[in-house]
């Protein structure tokens, strides 16, 4: 045999298993099958974690290399505190809580209410199709991207896209709602998060030694 190559342990054991009682085959099959698994668990757990540093190291490449702005400094990111509003004028504090929500795989919401910025700002003659367009990924009843709204607000919302020159303002209600539900929860959780807490915690470190 050649140096490094090492049969497998089922074929080595199960070789002799023939010249064996009945049960002392089985205990050893038995021990085979167990072997087995315990090398597939580990396979799939080693495979598992890989899968999760890619993950990981693709969100750090996505903030560091994004073209939009640059790190702020700490004092700029402690007024993303004031306010939803705050957070969202700032192009480094948006992606860096849009990253927040994609760790969290909760994206859906802040997408919905980015596509109805970008709606806003669309020429009158390109709205039409743009608003039922975010209908169909938001909006409707088991939508790919569906946000949670009430029976009455998707209603409204459907009236406004299907009528004859949709505005600026289809998506007034929805979006309302949709970012009151962002500032009382994922908002709050982001800016107790580490992403957010490793840009203020050098002016707080500064204020603590002065």
């Amino acid at each position: 045999m050649e140096r490094g190559c090492v049969q497998p342990p089922d074929s080595l054991l199960l070789s002799s298993v023939t010249f064996l009682k009945p049960n002392r085959r089985q205990l050893i099959a038995a021990t085979v099958t167990a072997i087995n698994n315990t090398i597939l668990f580990q396979n799939f757990k080693r495979s598992e974690m890989r899968i999760l540093n890619i993950k990981s190291g693709f969100l750090r490449r996505r903030i560091s290399e994004s073209p939009l702005s640059t790190r702020p400094q700490p004092e700029e990111a402690q007024k993303w505190t004031e306010s939803f509003a705050v957070l969202m004028a700032s192009k480094y504090g948006s992606s860096l809580y849009r990253a927040f929500l994609l760790r969290e795989f909760s994206n859906e919401n802040l997408e919905f209410w980015l596509a109805v910025e970008e709606y806003k700002n669309s020429k009158p003659q390109k709205m039409a199709a743009k608003a039922q367009q975010i209908y169909n990924d938001f909006v409707a009843v088991q939508a790919s991207k569906e946000v949670n709204l009430d029976s009455e607000t998707r209603l409204i919302t459907l009236t406004n896209v299907q009528s004859n020159n949709p505005d600026q303002h289809v998506f007034d209600r929805a979006q309302r709602r949709i970012q009151h539900m962002m500032e009382r929860d994922s908002y709050l959780r982001f800016l107790q998060s580490e992403l957010f807490l490793e840009l203020v915690r050098n002016e707080r470190c500064s204020a603590s030694t002065s």
